[in-house]
């Protein structure tokens, strides 16, 4: 567990800095993942390797905008923040304090029950009817507060109203890139921006966009605290094996494993397993990856996936290295998965048990027990989102 001296917390944040952003992929891609580094400086907070880090992030002041208008509202009206009790502006609490991105089913009950247009009013009922939760989960998916109000401008909510069935803004979780043995008072995060087009305009992860574009650099503006692991971390006995399993942001954490096995000198062995779209342009930390490869330090398997007519994910990798990751298994090596956890974490499951039942020559029933096992002796760890 993370020692942290000084009583940063979910309900009292310490302020951080940006220190550092860049992108890690080259021009040219179609992604944008982004290496930042905030600045810890004076905070007394400590972390371990493994740890996430939750992030309060504050909403596009574009975003605050357009529900401003849809909520036919200034800005500087005073109103009541429901989950806390405290009177503020409304401006304030867009910002900072509710979720306009998300539609509650509640908003949209809401709606249903003041909406005067029959036809309107029986597609918000449709909507939230028991049994039909596909329709409501791809309607949230293409809209936001401001879209979702517009669409529905025959029903005239007050300020407070409309706040009052708006979901608090929550923090978001990161797994922290780095190792404190290594970098000291800073802690580095790997960063996917999500931007997508739905409902016919653009739409962006509110805390990624947070911190890939809106907070200022150089400034202690980014509320943090840390979230400590719960067993997903290095090893204490330094000549364990090690296969890590990290597509995409999923690498980050073994940046942080890597970071402190060298800073001991863990004379144990390291297997990387990374998969992104293409090696020429989304190979992140490529050169820290090699060196460590060049030195004998780390073994590097790659499935790039889109640089063939085929796909080519880690899963695939590890199937084709099958015989040997059984081997290192059986010799006692710890797995870490990390990344996605509705495809990849899945696929990389049943190519596990494949493995195991293939190379281990056990029927499905046997299989499934032994990596249970590893479960159970917290030799198979996984922290999936």
């Amino acid at each position: 567990m993370s020692d942290i001296s000084l009583p940063y917390s979910k309900a009292n944040p310490f302020l951080a800095t940006i220190k550092e952003r860049y992108s890690l992929c080259r021009t040219g891609s179609k992604k944008n993942t982004q290496h930042i580094v905030l600045d810890l400086k004076g905070s007394g907070i400590s972390y371990q390797v493994g740890d996430s880090i939750g992030v309060f992030p504050v909403n596009d002041p574009a975003l605050i905008s357009r529900t401003l208008q849809a909520m036919k509202a200034t800005g500087a009206e005073k109103v009541t923040n429901r989950h806390t009790g405290e009177q503020v502006l409304l401006y304030d609490l867009l910002e900072k304090k509710v979720d306009v991105t998300d539609v509650t089913r509640k908003l949209l009950s809401e709606l249903a029950q003041r909406q005067s247009n029959p036809q309107k009013k029986e597609k918000l009922e449709s909507l939230i009817a028991e049994g039909n939760r596909d329709a409501l989960k791809d309607f949230q998916a293409h809209h936001e507060v401001w879209d979702t109000l517009l669409e529905h401008h025959e029903v005239i909510f007050t300020p407070q109203e409309i706040c009052n069935l708006l979901l608090p803004l929550l923090p978001r979780f990161y797994s922290i890139a780095s190792s404190m043995n290594a970098v000291g008072e800073e802690v580095h995060l790997t960063v996917a921006l999500l931007a997508y087009e739905a409902n016919g305009h653009a739409r962006r992860g509110v805390c990624t966009h947070y911190l890939c574009a809106l907070a200022p650099m150089d400034q202690p503006v980014v509320p943090i605290y840390i979230q400590p692991h719960h067993g997903f971390t290095v090893p204490t006995d330094p000549s364990a094996s090690l296969i890590m399993i990290g597509p995409g942001t999923g690498i980050a954490p073994f940046r942080a494993f890597m970071q402190e096995r060298i800073q001991r000198q863990d004379p144990g062995r390291n297997w990387l397993f990374f998969g992104e779209w293409t090696g020429s342009h989304e190979f992140f930390y490529e050169e820290y990856w090699r060196a460590l490869e060049q030195s004998g330090k780390l073994r590097l398997d790659l499935a790039f996936s889109r640089d063939q007519d085929y796909k080519i994910y880690v899963q695939h990798r590890m199937l084709e290295h099958g015989e040997e990751l059984f081997q290192w298994l059986e010799s006692g090596s710890y797995i870490f998965v990390c990344g996605d956890a509705h495809r990849m974490a899945k696929d990389v499951e049943a190519a596990l048990h494949k493995i195991v039942q293939e190379h281990g020559k056990m029927d499905e029933a046997s299989a499934k027990e032994y990596v249970k096992r590893l479960r159970a002796d917290k030799r198979y760890v996984r922290d999936v989102y």
